[in-house]
């Protein structure tokens, strides 16, 4: 089975009273069910991105190409998180509910990838 290896680094001088400097790394599993770094164009009408009928648990990643403009993702129909202008997220997800993306305003680009476990 194919390997996944995703790390964050986080590092600030200000955040906290103290220096702030780690790194955490993981080896996920993955199967050979992928969908490939894409992008789509989104609008002010939701969109579903993932469907749960479609994937298992899966590991996603989401980044706002737009430089002024926020996005929401939604698990069904509950807002979850909002992606500010350039942000990006990566997450594991369950698959029990659809992913519903959809703008603030105008229409930002939505770069994504699935990677199901």
């Amino acid at each position: 089975m194919p390997t996944l290896t995703p790390t964050l680094t986080l590092t600030s001088t200000d955040a906290l009273s103290d220096s702030l400097s780690f790194t955490v790394s993981d080896s996920l599993t993955v199967a050979q069910k992928v969908v490939g770094l894409s992008r789509v164009t989104l609008s002010t009408s939701d969109l579903t991105l993932f469907a749960s009928s479609s994937y298992s648990r899966s590991y996603i990643y989401l980044k706002n190409m737009d430089s002024s403009i926020a996005m929401d993702v939604d698990f069904g129909s509950t807002a979850s998180f909002n992606i500010a202008a350039g942000e990006f997220a990566f997450f594991p997800w369950h698959g029990s509910q659809n992913i519903v993306v959809v703008a603030d305003s105008g229409t930002p680009i939505l770069e994504y990838a699935l990677w199901e476990a």
